[in-house]
């Protein structure tokens, strides 16, 4: 259903956020500069939840830098020492006594791990990527839901996984930080099994377009095209991951719950 690079994610984001202290971190002061990123806009499906939100993801504490309106509209501030906070937050982790593991940043290579074979460069780049799940969370009074920018509601439930989410076309963005520039440039294409007792193979065409610079960088995920079985199974054929101008402003965010 997922790109290896995906299910990778997933698969860091369960780990890391599962214990997640709850404990409020009262953000610093931090003021609008050159390399901070604001990001505006207002929910499609707007529900009336109001709450802070979290800018950070991984295993760590949670940093509130936005904020949800009730209207839907809504303000984050990525600033532009993410890096810096993102180290913090992992050293924090490291020497507490709940830490099972040692958190550390992801390589490019780690991040795009079916895009080895490709054109690509500086493949041990450090990245940190901004929210959980490719989503901030919003946590209110009583509840915590996400937001995210995406072609529809259920297009980041596929891509993460969730049981009930159907397949689909369409696409989402989401924000990573590089400590130092890397590229990725080309295709790879597979031969994949439906895995439903047809024994029917699919190719699958995942297609890289990434120019990414020191800072703030905007990634578009797209798939554009599906495979389907004889049973009706429907798989991913074709995806594209690119990047595009930081100031790109995605139209379309919406709400989930948990």
């Amino acid at each position: 259903m997922m790109p290896k690079s995906f299910l990778f994610f997933v698969l860091i984001s369960v780990l890391v956020s599962c214990k997640t202290s709850n404990k409020d971190t009262p953000p610093p002061e931090i003021q609008t500069s050159e390399g901070a990123l604001m990001i505006e806009n207002i929910l499609q499906n707007s529900n009336g939840m109001v709450g802070k939100i979290n800018i950070m993801g991984y295993f760590v504490a949670p940093f509130y830098n936005g904020e949800l309106k009730e209207n839907g509209s809504f303000q984050i501030l990525l600033p532009n020492h993410f890096d810096q906070m993102t180290g913090r937050a992992f050293e924090a982790y490291n020497s507490s006594p709940i830490a099972d593991y040692e958190l550390h940043y992801s390589t490019a290579l780690e991040s795009f791990p079916d895009a080895d074979g490709l054109s690509f460069k500086e493949k041990e780049a450090r990245l940190a990527f901004a929210g959980k799940y490719y989503r901030f969370e919003v946590t209110g009074a009583n509840t915590s839901s996400y937001i995210y920018p995406a072609s529809s509601e259920n297009f980041v439930r596929f891509v993460v996984g969730t049981k009930d989410a159907a397949p689909e076309t369409g696409y989402h963005y989401y924000y990573i930080y590089a400590k130092e520039p890397f590229s990725i440039h080309g295709a790879t294409t597979t031969d994949n099994l439906f895995e439903d007792g047809t024994e029917q193979i699919y190719k699958r065409t995942d297609a890289y377009n990434l120019n990414i610079n020191k800072g703030w960088n905007l990634i578009r995920y797209e798939i554009n095209g599906l495979s389907e079985s004889s049973k009706g199974t429907e798989k991913i054929s074709k995806s594209v991951v690119s990047n595009l101008g930081i100031n790109t402003k995605p139209e379309r965010w919406f709400i989930s719950s948990k």
